[in-house]
């Protein structure tokens, strides 16, 4: 729990590059359900914490993918299934990677869901111009990285 207050922290001490939604007023149990089934993925628990707390939002103006909660067939915009669907059908990614974010700099943040850790965990790799890396061993850090080093 100490890394998630820490995050919290984070994010509220930095409030002026960051626009998430208010704390605990996130996406609900039964739409973030909807979008794993959809995919063919379990999200990592630290996302679905982030999607429940948060709902969604930008950092420095780069929005983080999530559940909008609207009908899948209709969404457009950052929303999770939307974006990795639009990308598996372009063949930009394949079902072992979930995008989380894409920047105006043409970075690709996804999870590599071929290494899940202990606790259900995904790491964080960046797609830039074909140079993929590690980027963060979680969502956690993912977020923390995002917000200290854009």
């Amino acid at each position: 729990m100490e890394l998630y207050e820490s995050v919290i922290n984070l994010i509220t001490e930095n409030s002026e590059i960051i626009n998430f939604g208010e704390f605990g007023q996130g996406a609900s149990e039964f739409w973030i359900k909807k979008a794993q089934d959809r995919l063919h993925v379990i999200f990592p628990p630290s996302y679905i914490w982030w999607l429940k707390n948060y709902s969604g939002g930008e950092v420095y103006g780069e929005e983080i993918f999530s559940v909008y909660e609207m009908d899948f067939d209709v969404v457009v915009g950052g929303d999770i299934v939307y974006i990795n669907e639009l990308n598996r059908k372009k063949q930009l990614n394949d079902h072992n990677q979930l995008v989380i974010q894409e920047t105006d700099r043409s970075e690709v943040f996804y999870f590599d869901l071929l290494h899940p850790d202990k606790n259900g965990e995904y790491p964080v790799w960046i797609n830039f111009a074909g140079y993929k890396d590690k980027y963060a061993n979680n969502f956690l850090e993912f977020l923390a990285k995002r917000i200290k080093d854009v």
